[in-house]
């Protein structure tokens, strides 16, 4: 499961937001909430981080700005510390590893918010995390875009590298797009892997990096295949984004596969120049679409 927030058409009015006001970043983990507090501490932006701990390696500067560190369940502490903070807008961003229940350890709004999951119905992690904002929204909060804060992750139309897809990959490219607004209907994940117009796998709860490696073994003689990240068709795209960085790109070949396509303008890329450098030397392609 993973949030990562970009601006939507509001279901409610929406706290007027400017570059003085102070950013409240839930942090989960990977690189995205790195490079908000880098760009924030670049442009003097203010800027408050909870920390979810238990779910990765935390961010390498969050000692250069002031944060805490709080288990998931937190929830009411964490509320606490934002309203301390005089925080408005919340900016989610990173990935969360699915706790059991007997590691949540909840306080009372943990517990608060766990009525509001039971009450709704959960089909799966984009349900899940509208949930959440809802709560965070009802609680007097804004959940600001990733592209409020830091317009350059978003991926742009088209290749990003030198390296440009063959006509076949097109082919398991526009293939892949369908299957992936499928399964996105369904609320099951956002990647699907195509070679040669044949699903090799599609993304559920294992997260990309395990599909890619489950495909190494499935891939078949010929042109390579293609990972296809798209954001699902009913999503809130304020959160859980389509994602990749570097580690997918370095996978994506272990795997066999010429390229990825991302959804352009609707999935976020991690360090994009190192995604470019390390694509153009693996001679991979990445493009928008």
């Amino acid at each position: 499961m993973r949030f990562a927030s970009q601006r939507m058409e509001p279901e409610v009015s929406r706290n007027e937001f400017s570059a003085n006001d102070k950013i409240g970043l839930i942090a989960g983990n990977g690189n995205l909430p790195q490079e908000i507090i880098t760009s924030c501490l670049s442009l003097n932006r203010k800027i408050f981080v909870i920390y979810l701990q238990g779910g990765g390696e935390e961010p390498k500067n969050l000692k250069d700005v002031p944060h805490v560190k709080l288990n998931i369940g937190a929830v009411g502490k964490a509320i606490r510390a934002l309203r301390d903070e005089g925080i408005k807008h919340i900016l989610m961003a990173g990935g969360l590893k699915r706790p059991k229940f007997s590691e949540l350890k909840p306080d009372a709004g943990g517990l608060k918010l766990l009525a509001h999951i039971s009450a709704a119905k959960i089909s799966g992690d984009n349900s899940l995390l509208v949930t959440v904002i809802k709560f965070f929204e009802s609680s007097g909060f804004d959940i600001l875009g990733v592209d409020q804060v830091l317009k350059e992750v978003l991926m742009p139309r088209g290749k990003i590298g030198k390296i440009e897809p063959h006509k076949s990959s097109l082919d398991d490219i526009h293939f892949g797009m369908e299957v992936a607004r499928a399964i996105g209907n369904l609320d099951i994940g956002q990647g699907v892997v195509v070679q040669q117009n044949t699903v090799l796998g599609v993304e559920a709860i294992e997260g990309t990096d395990a599909l890619l490696a489950r495909c190494a073994d499935l891939k078949m003689d010929g042109a390579g295949g293609v990972l296809v990240k798209m954001k699902k068709p009913m999503q809130d795209t304020r959160i859980d984004l389509p994602t990749i960085g570097v580690d997918t790109v370095i996978n994506a070949h272990k795997a066999g596969l010429r390229g990825i396509a991302v959804e352009a303008g609707s999935a976020l890329v991690i360090e994009k120049d190192k995604v470019v450098a390390v694509a153009d030397k693996l001679g991979l392609f990445v493009v928008g679409v």
